[in-house]
């Protein structure tokens, strides 16, 4: 096993152990996460104090969505899709813009040709926002956003109607959105409702 998957394992043994209610281990595998993301963020955010700014919005994004976590998938996906989404969340705020790093970001979903390395962490990282959902807005999610189906395709196929499919597709990105900005916060894991 390379030292890479070494530090990866473990960061999933810790957050399954501060799952578990272990604080010594949350501890030191938010003090191992800081250090990942901070370097994630040195190529994308030049400014050092915007770029600590947003280290510690991640951290607590991590925090609040930390029982959306699943042991049984790999943590390095889970955790680098809330760094994404905060991060292109914290450019849209900002309005300093770094058109380049925006738009690659913002096709983290559409990557074109990706390195065998690179395209597993794509299906990883659809693969955790995915888990969020239920089985229908999953199928409805993955026709209208990965297929590209359009409405009335998808309503033809699921026998719902057109504007329910807008509604599954609509709430369902939203579902994604906050459970991966940390804003839903008392979740306990993928499928739990509120």
């Amino acid at each position: 096993m390379s030292e890479k998957a070494k530090i990866w394992e473990t960061l999933a043994t810790r957050m399954k152990k501060s799952q578990e209610g272990d604080s010594r281990e949350y501890e030191l595998l938010l003090r191992q996460v800081r250090d990942i993301l901070r370097a994630f963020l040195v190529s994308r955010i030049s400014h050092i104090e915007d770029r600590e700014d947003l280290l510690q919005e991640i951290l607590i994004g991590i925090h609040k969505a930390k029982n959306s976590y699943r042991p049984d998938r790999p943590f390095a996906p889970w955790l680098f899709s809330i760094a994404r989404y905060k991060t292109i969340d914290h450019l849209r705020k900002s309005k300093k813009r770094d058109r380049t790093v925006l738009a690659e970001m913002e096709d983290f979903a559409q990557i074109q040709n990706p390195e065998k390395e690179d395209a597993w962490m794509l299906a990883e990282g659809i693969e955790a926002w995915l888990s969020v959902l239920d089985e229908r807005q999953k199928e409805i999610l993955k026709m209208a956003k990965i297929h590209g189906y359009s409405v009335r395709e998808i309503s033809e196929k699921t026998g719902l109607s057109e504007s329910n499919v807008k509604v599954i597709v609509h709430r369902s990105v939203q579902k994604i959105r906050k459970v991966f900005s940390g804003e839903e916060g008392s979740q306990t894991g993928p499928g739990t409702s509120k």
